[in-house]
């Protein structure tokens, strides 16, 4: 087996790497590891990064850090080869190993015991540069300019269903329906099923409400326009320019995430990000700082440096949206032992 470790660049995810490391060779001192570097995702650098990526000879990914580590590794991988997450401090969904069982886990990942769940993606393609781009929980279109709103006609498989001004527009998956599209007001999508769901974000018209399609549904954005450059947002890890036509469909293949855990524990976990999930007190907030409650509820403690990996968010934005929830009592902060330039938001 040729496993490779992909690593955040944080001092805690790289000490935990070397932990995995050390006790993935006691467990068997032949194995082949390789060491790959976390790297944020522009614009100029995906493509050779896909590129460098593909000559690795990987058949297992252990993804070392946070939420946004574990989807670029995803990203990364192009959906040929499974993929586990490794988290050393906060977990999130998607974790499967961390300190407290990470010898019983690497012998389970040695030995072959592990399910391998299989995700449906959607597909951003500009029309301009053709190159399909796929995101596991969603797709976001905004203005580059927070401020400004987006004109755009929506086809859907061919037809024109309406024209609409938003904020922006957001295109998931039934696995990211309780991210930013719960936020902005988008339906949950429980048990996984075959769909993509549309929300339109703050629409100047009521009568543009959020759409459950058909997964195999054609999506075609025309005529989308702003004062602002528009840009589409990958699973918050990737921002690329647009043209003012984006066609979006599903992926012809599915992301393949390792689990240990039983599947009654894995709905188990599912059911609680929803049975906890309370924006009652939120009411009239901005959706950013709705997806970064229900983030704080979900996934636990987070600094704000990782709130800005996870969401894709500008700084701006989430420190906003920071001070938004703490002036209305739903969060709180605390000093970072390990680093006293940052704060750990939680929520009360």
């Amino acid at each position: 087996m040729n496993l490779a470790l992909y690593i955040a660049e944080e001092k805690t995810s790289k000490e935990f790497a070397q932990e995995i490391q050390e006790v993935l060779l006691e467990l068997n001192p032949s194995l082949d590891i390789i060491e790959l570097q976390d790297k944020e995702l522009t614009e100029d650098n995906w493509q050779n990064e896909i590129q460098d990526f593909s000559t690795q000879r990987i058949n297992c990914l252990i993804a070392i850090g946070g939420t946004g580590t574990f989807l670029r590794a995803i990203f990364l991988s192009r959906n040929t080869i499974p993929v586990v997450s490794a988290t050393a401090e906060s977990i999130s969904f998607f974790t499967e190993i961390n300190p407290l069982n990470v010898r019983e886990t690497l012998q389970a990942l040695l030995s072959r015991k592990y399910d391998v769940d299989n995700y449906n993606q959607v597909v951003f393609q500009d029309m301009k540069s053709n190159l399909p781009v796929p995101a596991l929980n969603e797709i976001a279109i905004f203005p580059k300019d927070s401020a400004l709103l987006m004109n755009y006609t929506l086809m859907i498989n061919k037809n024109q269903l309406y024209r609409g001004r938003a904020d922006g527009l957001i295109i998931s998956t039934a696995l990211g329906s309780t991210g930013y599209a719960l936020s902005s007001g988008g339906p949950i999508a429980f048990g996984n099923p075959d769909v993509i769901i549309i929300v339109p974000v703050n629409p100047l018209s009521k009568d543009h409400i959020p759409l459950v399609l058909p997964l195999d549904s054609e999506i075609k954005l025309v005529n989308v326009k702003s004062r602002s450059p528009i840009e589409a947002i990958i699973d918050g890890q990737l921002r690329l320019g647009v043209d003012d036509e984006i066609l979006l469909r599903k992926s012809s293949s599915t992301a393949k995430i390792m689990r240990f855990q039983a599947k009654k524990n894995i709905l188990a976990k599912l059911r609680n990000r929803l049975v906890e999930l309370d924006l009652r007190n939120l009411q009239g907030v901005p959706p950013s700082a709705k997806y970064i409650f229900k983030l704080l509820l979900t996934e636990g403690e987070m600094t704000q440096k990782e709130l800005i990996e996870s969401t894709g968010l500008p700084n701006r934005t989430v420190r906003n949206a920071l001070a938004i929830l703490k002036g209305k009592s739903v969060i709180n902060q605390r000093p970072h032992l390990r680093d006293a330039r940052q704060s750990i938001y939680y929520v009360e």
